[in-house]
């Protein structure tokens, strides 16, 4: 699992490699929590072109970050999910609460 963080304007952008499951968990929370911490004044967009797989674990990764990151008064966005993640966003609900960009 690889992150990439880019910091420009207003906007943190993730862009996430390989799988999110419970190995990677621990390593994708950390990164994402520095990042929001060190620029607490921007949204958050998760750019998950890269991303092969996620599970339940990444699930429980992202909403955690949701939650952290609107204790800043920002917000979260997804984008660029594939199929098999896609699908694990739709049985979850996870859209209803954090919002799908394009």
């Amino acid at each position: 699992m690889q992150i990439h963080v880019k910091h420009q304007s207003d906007i943190i952008t993730a862009y996430l490699f390989g799988e999110l499951d419970h190995h990677s968990a621990e390593e994708v929370k950390t990164k994402l929590d520095d990042a929001i911490r060190k620029y607490s004044d921007a949204n958050l967009v998760l750019d998950l072109k890269n991303l092969s797989f996620m599970d339940s674990s990444g699930l429980g990764v992202l909403l955690g970050r949701y939650k952290k990151i609107k204790m800043y008064g920002k917000n979260m966005y997804i984008k660029n999910a594939n199929k098999q993640v896609e699908k694990v966003f739709d049985v979850s609900g996870i859209y209803k609460i954090i919002k799908k960009i394009k």
